[in-house]
């Protein structure tokens, strides 16, 4: 488990969902998650906010809007994780269903075009998360006319994501375009701060990770 990242997916075991079923919430908590529990859907990792021993990871879970778009923390322990994985692919939402009526669908074929012909070579993963995610994962409303198009693209070394940034930059799409590079180390930086660093604009940037966040040079 020590290499789950920031936003990546975690899937509880049965007696993890039960443990925190178990818990102390109030109403509307305990009916999100056990819409969650009931249809095995996945949890996303966030920064770890407590260090302690057993290791716990620290998970969120946003609903969506039949419930207000409530945010939920919970921690669990390492042995309550079923499996792991990530946010679908762009490349996946094209492929999906009840994206077909909805007009960002034909900007995810529009984005992975020019971001892998206008950032020299580019070959990497480029994950959808946010609302756009969520709505995947969960077939429910999460997006909204407003939504942000969240991806999280991972790239090699600086000079990738450097070609990476100003592709993104230059994107022109029905909708705001938002979201991160991910490094091989495991930190990432939002790669409208990272384009202003390559660009001279700023001299540091917030790299993000599961256990910290700091600036660096």
């Amino acid at each position: 488990m020590n290499g789950l990242q920031r936003n990546g997916l975690v899937w509880l075991t049965a007696p993890g969902w039960h443990r925190v079923l178990a818990g102390y919430w109030d109403v509307q908590a305990l009916g999100i998650l056990r819409h969650w529990a009931l249809r095995a859907l996945p949890l996303v990792v966030c920064r770890q906010r407590v260090e302690n021993f057993p290791p716990t990871i620290s998970l969120g879970l946003p609903a969506p809007s039949v419930w207000d778009r409530r945010k939920l923390a919970l921690e669990v322990a390492l042995d309550e994780v079923e499996r792991v994985g990530w946010f679908p692919t762009l490349e996946q939402l094209k492929q999906l269903e009840q994206f077909e009526q909805f007009e960002p669908r034909e900007a995810f074929a529009a984005a992975i075009n020019e971001i892998r012909l206008n950032a020299a070579g580019f070959n990497g993963t480029i994950q959808v998360y946010g609302s756009f995610g969520w709505e995947a994962l969960t077939d429910m409303i999460y997006v909204r006319p407003s939504s942000d198009l969240d991806l999280r693209v991972e790239v090699p070394d600086r000079e990738t994501a450097v070609g990476v940034a100003r592709a993104l930059n230059a994107l022109r799409l029905p909708m705001r375009l938002d979201g991160e590079l991910a490094f091989p180390d495991g930190s990432a930086i939002a790669w409208r701060e990272f384009l202003q660093w390559a660009e001279g604009k700023v001299d540091r940037m917030l790299a993000k990770s599961r256990t910290s966040v700091g600036f660096i040079e």
